[in-house]
């Protein structure tokens, strides 16, 4: 399948926030990871910060500001 992880970074440390995520939505200043199923985490305080999608990697960090 196409899914990817989503990482949140904190310094230079990368935390895995959803494993397996096929959908991200912006909403209400929120990151919303969607699984294969529907599942749902949401991130608030976070933007993306780099989709490499040969890794299959999402990488958000904290909002600034």
């Amino acid at each position: 399948m196409c899914e990817s992880a989503v990482y949140l970074m904190k310094g230079s440390e990368k935390s895995l926030i959803k494993a397996e995520t096929s959908k991200i939505l912006i909403e209400d200043g929120m990151v919303v990871c969607i699984g294969a199923f529907g599942e749902k985490i949401e991130v608030e305080n976070a933007e993306l910060s780099e989709i490499n999608l040969m890794k299959h990697e999402i990488i958000l960090r904290p909002k600034k500001g």
